[in-house]
């Protein structure tokens, strides 16, 4: 399995309805708001690099989302 966080910048007034889109992505696991560079950070879990791009595009396709970033985990440590 391939676990990534995707980070996405929103255009103002538009996280909302973009939330209730992004819950309805197969794969996505966990959908934050955050404060700072980003605006919602979406963690997925898909099972190949190909699938990743499937749900990368998908959110792209949400109205008022302006750029994603994907940051795929190599690592993770439990505490």
């Amino acid at each position: 399995m391939i676990n990534a966080y995707i980070l996405l910048s929103m255009k103002p007034g538009k996280s909302d309805t973009a939330i209730r889109e992004m819950r309805k992505i197969v794969n996505v696991e966990k959908i934050s708001i955050v404060a700072g560079d980003y605006d919602i950070v979406v963690r997925v879990q898909v099972k190949s690099l190909e699938k990743l791009l499937v749900v990368t595009d998908k959110l792209q396709m949400i109205e008022g989302v302006k750029k994603t970033t994907t940051q795929v985990i190599e690592k993770e440590i439990t505490i």
